[in-house]
């Protein structure tokens, strides 16, 4: 599983993912049957960048499909479709890049792969959820989309804009349990909880507790608070999962990137490494 946000703000966007992989499944041995996670790895890479683009996406849910990590896959789509290198696409391509044509594509390439690996039972698997943010070529805000293979058929814009102004803001996805309890106040839970001991309709229940709900000035906010804002988020996540009875679905390092108009910068990532160690050459930064 995972734990991912995007964070929009007039400066930029900032995307960031924990790196916990957990397989699921079921294993025969001399102990007996053991079924839920057979294992969790944590330098899963699930924020990438689009070649050489303005635009990064990451992912939650399914790290696998088949034998192929996700990672393996979004290249494949970029080597195929020349979105390895602007100069590249500008050969090959019309029409000037745009981050919902990389949504697009990337959507119909992994709800393929599901289809080749999982056949008739492709709308059972777990799913992967997708979002891709960035710069659409000339584009002076970002843009953010969002799509679940195997759920979805279409892409869907995760912040459009309100009254023809931007909409700035924080999107989580994946384990955001711990997340929902300190930004708004209350668990999800504690919605059906009181609407059932009550008798009060669920959304009454949700408007009665939005005031619980902080209020952070995303519109004002500036790029670099928007990064520390994300790996501040993210580890209020890992933390639940470390110390909560249970498997640590979420850990690792954590991976920031923030995306401006021309650039997409890496802030933390995950290094090459043996025990850990950084090793020469590796670079923390693009």
């Amino acid at each position: 599983m995972s734990v991912a946000i995007v964070v929009k703000v007039s400066e930029g966007l900032v995307l960031g993912t924990d790196s916990a992989a957990a397989i699921h499944g079921r294993v025969e041995s001399e102990e007996g049957a053991q079924e839920g996670v057979l294992k969790v790895f944590y330098n899963a890479k699930k924020l990438l960048q689009i070649g050489d683009f303005p635009i990064g996406l990451f992912t939650w849910g399914r790290a696998f499909v088949g034998m192929r990590t996700i990672e393996s896959l979004v290249r494949e789509w970029e080597y195929d479709n020349h979105w390895q290198t602007r100069d590249q696409y500008d050969g090959k391509h019309d029409e000037p890049f745009t981050v919902e044509a990389c949504a697009n594509g990337l959507l119909e390439h992994l709800t393929e792969a599901y289809s080749e690996v999982f056949g008739d039972a492709f709308a059972e698997q777990m799913p992967v959820g997708v979002i891709v943010g960035g710069y659409s070529d000339e584009a002076f805000f970002p843009d953010i989309w969002r799509f679940v293979v195997p759920s979805d058929d279409q892409v869907h814009n995760q912040r459009p804009d309100r009254d023809g102004k931007p909409d700035f803001g924080a999107s989580w996805f994946g384990l955001t349990d711990s997340i929902i309890r300190l930004h708004w106040g209350r668990a999800d839970a504690a919605i059906n909880i009181v609407s059932e001991k009550f008798g009060l309709a669920e959304q009454e229940v949700r408007e009665a507790l939005n005031p619980l709900q902080y209020q952070v000035p995303f519109a004002v906010m500036p790029l670099q608070d928007a990064i520390e804002y994300v790996h501040y988020i993210i580890n209020v996540a890992i933390g639940r999962y470390r110390f909560v009875v249970g498997p640590e679905l979420c850990g690792g390092r954590i991976s920031v990137a923030a995306v401006t108009q021309n650039r997409f910068r890496w802030v933390s990532r995950q290094p090459w490494s043996i025990d850990g160690e950084r090793k020469d050459g590796a670079e923390t930064s693009s």
